[in-house]
Protein backbone atom coordinates (compact mmCIF):
# COMPACT_ATOMS: atom_id res chain seq x y z
CA UNK A 1 0.00 0.00 0.00
CA UNK A 2 1.62 3.58 -1.01
CA UNK A 3 0.68 6.87 0.15
CA UNK A 4 -2.27 8.65 -1.04
CA UNK A 5 -1.89 12.57 -0.83
CA UNK A 6 -4.51 13.56 -2.48
CA UNK A 7 -6.79 11.14 -0.61
CA UNK A 8 -5.36 12.77 3.03
CA UNK A 9 -5.26 16.07 1.93
CA UNK A 10 -8.53 16.02 0.40
CA UNK A 11 -10.17 14.69 3.80
CA UNK A 12 -8.68 17.33 5.74
CA UNK A 13 -9.31 19.53 3.35
CA UNK A 14 -13.00 18.78 3.35
CA UNK A 15 -12.78 18.27 7.26
CA UNK A 16 -11.44 21.62 7.72
CA UNK A 17 -14.52 23.42 5.30
CA UNK A 18 -17.28 21.37 6.87
CA UNK A 19 -16.01 21.60 10.51
CA UNK A 20 -15.23 25.36 9.68
CA UNK A 21 -18.43 26.20 7.80
CA UNK A 22 -20.71 23.96 10.90
CA UNK A 23 -18.64 26.34 13.70
CA UNK A 24 -19.44 30.11 12.30
CA UNK A 25 -23.03 28.57 11.95
CA UNK A 26 -23.17 27.69 15.66
CA UNK A 27 -21.70 31.17 16.26
CA UNK A 28 -23.76 33.24 14.79
CA UNK A 29 -26.80 31.28 16.42
CA UNK A 30 -26.01 31.88 19.78
CA UNK A 31 -24.90 35.78 19.24
CA UNK A 32 -21.30 35.52 18.65
CA UNK A 33 -19.20 36.47 15.97
CA UNK A 34 -18.71 34.21 13.25
CA UNK A 35 -15.09 35.76 12.44
CA UNK A 36 -14.12 33.22 15.18
CA UNK A 37 -14.35 30.16 13.02
CA UNK A 38 -12.03 31.84 9.92
CA UNK A 39 -9.43 33.27 12.94
CA UNK A 40 -9.71 29.79 14.82
CA UNK A 41 -8.33 27.95 11.63
CA UNK A 42 -5.88 30.13 10.50
CA UNK A 43 -4.32 30.05 14.11
CA UNK A 44 -5.20 26.29 14.17
CA UNK A 45 -3.54 25.00 11.41
CA UNK A 46 0.05 26.02 12.43
CA UNK A 47 -0.30 25.19 16.08
CA UNK A 48 -1.74 22.08 15.10
CA UNK A 49 1.31 20.97 13.46
CA UNK A 50 3.56 22.62 15.88
CA UNK A 51 1.89 20.41 18.85
CA UNK A 52 2.04 17.43 17.00
CA UNK A 53 5.35 17.49 16.27
CA UNK A 54 6.45 18.93 19.02
CA UNK A 55 4.62 15.94 21.17
CA UNK A 56 6.65 13.30 19.57
CA UNK A 57 9.99 15.28 19.74
CA UNK A 58 9.65 15.71 23.43
CA UNK A 59 9.37 11.92 23.17
CA UNK A 60 12.09 10.93 21.01
CA UNK A 61 14.83 13.48 21.08
CA UNK A 62 14.47 14.01 24.84
CA UNK A 63 14.60 17.65 26.05
CA UNK A 64 18.23 17.53 24.75
CA UNK A 65 17.52 20.22 22.21
CA UNK A 66 20.89 19.60 20.28
CA UNK A 67 18.88 16.28 18.77
CA UNK A 68 16.58 19.30 16.84
CA UNK A 69 17.04 21.28 13.62
CA UNK A 70 14.79 23.05 11.27
CA UNK A 71 15.14 19.90 9.08
CA UNK A 72 13.41 17.73 11.90
CA UNK A 73 10.79 20.01 13.19
CA UNK A 74 9.67 21.18 9.66
CA UNK A 75 9.65 17.78 7.38
CA UNK A 76 6.20 16.76 7.44
CA UNK A 77 6.57 12.84 7.87
CA UNK A 78 3.12 11.46 9.09
CA UNK A 79 4.53 9.31 11.35
CA UNK A 80 6.54 11.49 13.45
CA UNK A 81 3.09 13.80 14.36
CA UNK A 82 1.27 13.08 17.78
CA UNK A 83 -2.59 12.85 16.63
CA UNK A 84 -3.78 14.03 19.95
CA UNK A 85 -0.82 16.68 20.49
CA UNK A 86 -1.97 18.15 16.74
CA UNK A 87 -5.77 18.55 18.77
CA UNK A 88 -4.36 20.34 21.42
CA UNK A 89 -2.35 22.65 18.94
CA UNK A 90 -5.61 23.06 16.98
CA UNK A 91 -8.36 23.55 20.16
CA UNK A 92 -5.63 26.74 21.55
CA UNK A 93 -6.02 28.43 17.92
CA UNK A 94 -9.40 28.11 18.64
CA UNK A 95 -9.21 29.46 22.31
CA UNK A 96 -6.87 32.31 21.16
CA UNK A 97 -9.32 33.39 18.86
CA UNK A 98 -12.38 33.43 21.00
CA UNK A 99 -9.68 35.68 22.75
CA UNK A 100 -9.12 37.86 20.54
CA UNK A 101 -12.75 38.78 19.32
CA UNK A 102 -13.51 38.89 23.37
CA UNK A 103 -15.74 35.61 23.25
CA UNK A 104 -15.70 33.37 26.43
CA UNK A 105 -13.31 30.81 25.76
CA UNK A 106 -15.48 28.36 27.49
CA UNK A 107 -18.43 29.47 25.78
CA UNK A 108 -16.39 29.61 22.40
CA UNK A 109 -15.17 25.44 23.12
CA UNK A 110 -18.87 24.59 23.62
CA UNK A 111 -19.56 26.45 20.25
CA UNK A 112 -16.58 24.24 18.80
CA UNK A 113 -17.26 21.07 20.53
CA UNK A 114 -19.11 18.81 17.87
CA UNK A 115 -17.41 20.89 14.57
CA UNK A 116 -14.65 19.26 16.36
CA UNK A 117 -15.67 15.76 16.43
CA UNK A 118 -16.17 16.42 12.80
CA UNK A 119 -12.85 17.16 12.20
CA UNK A 120 -11.27 14.72 14.08
CA UNK A 121 -13.51 12.19 12.09
CA UNK A 122 -12.29 13.48 8.90
CA UNK A 123 -8.92 13.79 9.97
CA UNK A 124 -8.59 10.25 11.23
CA UNK A 125 -10.39 8.83 8.11
CA UNK A 126 -7.32 10.79 6.73
CA UNK A 127 -5.26 8.47 7.84
CA UNK A 128 -6.78 5.75 5.22
CA UNK A 129 -4.04 7.10 2.57
CA UNK A 130 -1.01 7.32 5.15
CA UNK A 131 0.33 4.15 4.06
CA UNK A 132 0.16 1.25 7.15
CA UNK A 133 -0.61 4.15 9.89
CA UNK A 134 -3.52 3.50 11.88
CA UNK A 135 -4.00 -0.16 10.97
CA UNK A 136 -4.15 -3.67 13.16
CA UNK A 137 -5.03 -7.21 13.04
CA UNK A 138 -7.84 -7.88 11.32
CA UNK A 139 -10.85 -9.89 13.78
CA UNK A 140 -12.03 -12.16 11.64
CA UNK A 141 -15.95 -10.86 12.69
CA UNK A 142 -15.54 -7.60 10.23
CA UNK A 143 -15.71 -7.99 6.63
CA UNK A 144 -12.62 -7.19 4.89
CA UNK A 145 -14.11 -4.44 2.86
CA UNK A 146 -13.03 -0.42 3.55
CA UNK A 147 -13.25 1.87 5.24
CA UNK A 148 -13.22 -0.85 7.67
CA UNK A 149 -10.02 -2.93 6.32
CA UNK A 150 -7.28 -1.85 3.63
CA UNK A 151 -4.95 -4.52 1.75
CA UNK A 152 -1.15 -4.70 1.86
CA UNK A 153 1.17 -7.32 0.48
CA UNK A 154 0.08 -9.75 3.70
CA UNK A 155 -3.62 -9.23 3.05
CA UNK A 156 -6.48 -7.37 5.25
CA UNK A 157 -5.60 -4.82 7.71
CA UNK A 158 -8.36 -3.31 10.62
CA UNK A 159 -8.45 0.41 9.57
CA UNK A 160 -7.98 1.62 13.40
CA UNK A 161 -8.86 4.90 12.03
CA UNK A 162 -12.28 4.06 11.33
CA UNK A 163 -13.37 3.00 14.41
CA UNK A 164 -11.70 6.32 15.67
CA UNK A 165 -13.95 8.31 13.27
CA UNK A 166 -17.00 6.58 14.00
CA UNK A 167 -16.54 7.08 17.37
CA UNK A 168 -16.36 10.83 16.60
CA UNK A 169 -19.19 10.99 14.88
CA UNK A 170 -21.32 9.01 17.68
CA UNK A 171 -19.96 11.55 20.18
CA UNK A 172 -20.60 14.54 17.60
CA UNK A 173 -24.81 13.55 17.94
CA UNK A 174 -24.73 12.57 21.59
CA UNK A 175 -23.35 16.34 22.07
CA UNK A 176 -26.03 17.82 19.64
CA UNK A 177 -28.45 15.95 21.84
CA UNK A 178 -27.06 17.05 25.27
CA UNK A 179 -26.55 20.41 24.43
CA UNK A 180 -30.71 20.97 24.87
CA UNK A 181 -29.95 21.02 28.65
CA UNK A 182 -28.50 24.05 29.94
CA UNK A 183 -24.88 24.03 30.73
CA UNK A 184 -22.33 25.64 32.54
CA UNK A 185 -19.56 27.33 29.90
CA UNK A 186 -17.00 24.86 28.86
CA UNK A 187 -18.83 21.71 29.77
CA UNK A 188 -19.91 20.48 26.62
CA UNK A 189 -16.04 20.34 25.65
CA UNK A 190 -15.01 18.52 28.80
CA UNK A 191 -17.47 15.86 28.16
CA UNK A 192 -16.40 15.33 24.59
CA UNK A 193 -12.64 15.18 25.69
CA UNK A 194 -13.87 12.66 28.72
CA UNK A 195 -15.46 10.41 25.75
CA UNK A 196 -12.80 11.09 23.01
CA UNK A 197 -9.93 10.31 25.58
CA UNK A 198 -11.01 7.59 27.25
CA UNK A 199 -12.49 5.96 23.72
CA UNK A 200 -8.69 6.62 22.53
CA UNK A 201 -7.26 4.57 25.16
CA UNK A 202 -8.93 1.62 23.86
CA UNK A 203 -8.42 2.10 20.43
CA UNK A 204 -5.19 3.37 20.11
CA UNK A 205 -4.02 -0.25 21.82
CA UNK A 206 -5.22 -1.27 18.07
CA UNK A 207 -2.93 -0.06 16.74
CA UNK A 208 -0.02 -2.16 16.00
CA UNK A 209 2.84 -0.64 13.80
CA UNK A 210 6.00 -0.53 14.89
CA UNK A 211 7.02 2.64 13.95
CA UNK A 212 4.17 5.06 15.51
CA UNK A 213 5.92 6.15 18.51
CA UNK A 214 5.73 4.37 21.83
CA UNK A 215 6.55 6.14 25.70
CA UNK A 216 7.38 2.64 27.00
CA UNK A 217 7.59 -0.56 25.03
CA UNK A 218 3.44 -1.28 25.02
CA UNK A 219 2.20 2.20 25.65
CA UNK A 220 1.24 4.83 22.99
CA UNK A 221 2.51 8.51 23.10
CA UNK A 222 -1.34 9.66 22.36
CA UNK A 223 -2.32 6.91 24.69
CA UNK A 224 -0.73 8.46 27.37
CA UNK A 225 -1.39 12.22 25.99
CA UNK A 226 -5.27 11.07 26.61
CA UNK A 227 -4.67 9.73 29.85
CA UNK A 228 -3.11 12.74 31.43
CA UNK A 229 -5.70 14.91 29.61
CA UNK A 230 -8.34 12.52 30.82
CA UNK A 231 -6.97 12.69 34.48
CA UNK A 232 -6.69 16.32 34.86
CA UNK A 233 -10.08 16.86 33.93
CA UNK A 234 -11.81 14.30 36.04
CA UNK A 235 -9.91 15.50 39.03
CA UNK A 236 -11.05 19.10 38.42
CA UNK A 237 -14.58 18.01 38.40
CA UNK A 238 -13.83 15.92 41.51
CA UNK A 239 -12.39 18.86 43.23
CA UNK A 240 -15.71 21.07 42.13
CA UNK A 241 -18.14 18.39 43.18
CA UNK A 242 -15.87 17.67 46.47
CA UNK A 243 -16.00 13.98 45.85
CA UNK A 244 -12.81 12.12 45.43
CA UNK A 245 -14.20 9.04 43.90
CA UNK A 246 -14.55 9.85 39.96
CA UNK A 247 -10.66 10.77 40.15
CA UNK A 248 -9.92 7.66 42.06
CA UNK A 249 -12.03 5.20 40.04
CA UNK A 250 -10.48 7.05 36.44
CA UNK A 251 -6.94 6.46 38.18
CA UNK A 252 -7.35 2.84 38.96
CA UNK A 253 -9.04 2.10 35.62
CA UNK A 254 -6.20 4.49 33.83
CA UNK A 255 -4.01 1.94 35.80
CA UNK A 256 -5.61 -1.44 35.19
CA UNK A 257 -5.35 -0.99 31.74
CA UNK A 258 -1.72 -0.12 31.80
CA UNK A 259 -1.41 -3.51 33.58
CA UNK A 260 -3.38 -5.36 30.72
CA UNK A 261 -1.18 -3.52 28.04
CA UNK A 262 1.91 -5.21 29.85
CA UNK A 263 0.04 -8.94 30.20
CA UNK A 264 -0.61 -8.34 26.39
CA UNK A 265 3.02 -7.03 25.79
CA UNK A 266 4.28 -10.28 27.71
CA UNK A 267 1.92 -13.51 28.32
CA UNK A 268 4.67 -15.35 29.19
CA UNK A 269 5.39 -13.58 32.58
CA UNK A 270 1.42 -13.96 33.47
CA UNK A 271 0.64 -17.42 32.67
CA UNK A 272 -3.19 -18.24 32.24
CA UNK A 273 -5.66 -21.02 32.23
CA UNK A 274 -5.37 -22.78 28.52
CA UNK A 275 -9.28 -22.23 27.72
CA UNK A 276 -8.03 -18.37 28.36
CA UNK A 277 -7.05 -16.24 25.30
CA UNK A 278 -4.65 -13.37 26.41
CA UNK A 279 -5.76 -11.43 23.46
CA UNK A 280 -9.33 -11.59 23.64
CA UNK A 281 -9.62 -10.96 27.58
CA UNK A 282 -7.09 -8.12 27.04
CA UNK A 283 -9.94 -6.64 24.65
CA UNK A 284 -12.88 -7.08 27.34
CA UNK A 285 -10.94 -5.35 30.22
CA UNK A 286 -9.74 -2.41 27.64
CA UNK A 287 -13.26 -2.15 26.53
CA UNK A 288 -14.20 -2.23 30.59
CA UNK A 289 -11.79 0.01 31.41
CA UNK A 290 -13.23 3.03 28.92
CA UNK A 291 -16.33 2.68 29.37
CA UNK A 292 -15.89 2.68 33.30
CA UNK A 293 -13.68 5.65 32.89
CA UNK A 294 -16.61 7.56 30.36
CA UNK A 295 -19.14 6.75 33.19
CA UNK A 296 -16.82 8.45 36.15
CA UNK A 297 -16.29 11.14 33.99
CA UNK A 298 -19.80 11.94 33.03
CA UNK A 299 -21.23 11.16 36.46
CA UNK A 300 -18.53 13.72 37.54
CA UNK A 301 -19.87 16.15 35.10
CA UNK A 302 -23.01 15.95 35.82
CA UNK A 303 -22.98 16.57 39.33
CA UNK A 304 -21.50 19.73 38.64
CA UNK A 305 -23.74 20.55 36.30
CA UNK A 306 -26.50 19.79 38.86
CA UNK A 307 -24.64 21.90 41.67
CA UNK A 308 -24.77 25.02 39.34
CA UNK A 309 -27.85 24.88 38.34
CA UNK A 310 -29.02 24.95 41.81
CA UNK A 311 -26.50 27.53 42.64
CA UNK A 312 -28.06 29.63 39.84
Amino acid sequence: MEENITLILGLYAAGLVVSGLLFAYRLGKAGEKRLCALIGMILGLPLAYAGAKLFFLLHNAGLDIRNWSAETMFQPRWEELSFVGGCLGFTLGIWLAAKTLRIRGGKALDLFAVPGCILIAFARMAEAGMETIGQGDMPSFLPEVFPFALKDAWGASLAVFTLEAIAAVCCAVWLLIAERKQAAAGMQFEKACIVLCSVQLFLEMLIVNYWIPFIISFIHLDQVLCAVILLVLVIRLSVRIKKAGPAIVTALLMGLNALMQYVQDKPYLFPLPESVDAGTLAIIVFILCSAGMIAAGLWAAGKDQSRLSKGS
